[in-house]
């Protein structure tokens, strides 16, 4: 089996949606988080806090545990990332380029069938540095609803 090591690192994440009236709407966040690399499969392991994003949509109507946790996992043969969120908010989902995914995204408030077609998925390792772009159409109840681009960025040098 081969050794696996726990580092720290910083997970920058910056959303990005544009809607079918043309409106874009865009989130970043930044948050400590761990990265074990396996096998040549890097997991990434970070929280959200939900309530950040509520609060700059003017929203506040969430519970006191607003955290999500989201596991990373990125392959690079073949190219495909996997995000599972759970917590205030689960969700399962894979990015992988030319396909459509479809999963259930809970809620408090009840859960929605969100799919995603992925149109483009860029992983990048730049010494102690990989950053992620995924591009896609979303989908809920297999209406679309935006085109999306993600960006991600985990450095693991920030705590050295």
């Amino acid at each position: 089996m081969a050794s696996e090591k726990i580092r720290e690192c910083m997970v920058c994440v910056a959303s990005y949606q544009i809607d079918a009236a043309g409106e874009e709407q865009t989130m970043k966040i930044k948050s400590k988080g761990q990265l074990t690399e396996r096998d040549s499969v890097l997991y990434v392991l970070y929280e959200e806090n939900m309530e950040e994003g509520q609060e700059k949509m003017g929203v506040n109507t969430l519970p006191d545990r607003a955290a999500v946790k989201n596991l990373l996992k990125i392959e690079t043969e073949p190219v495909r990332v996997s995000l599972k969120k759970s917590g205030m908010v689960s969700w399962n989902i894979v990015f992988e380029q030319g396909k459509k995914k479809k999963s259930e995204y809970g809620t408090p408030y009840g859960s929605l069938e969100i799919g995603v077609e992925t149109k483009g998925v860029r992983i990048r390792k730049d010494g102690k540095k990989t950053s992620l772009q995924l591009m896609y159409a979303l989908f809920i109840q297999d209406e679309k609803q935006a085109d999306c681009r993600l960006e991600i960025e985990i450095s693991s040098d920030y705590f050295t």
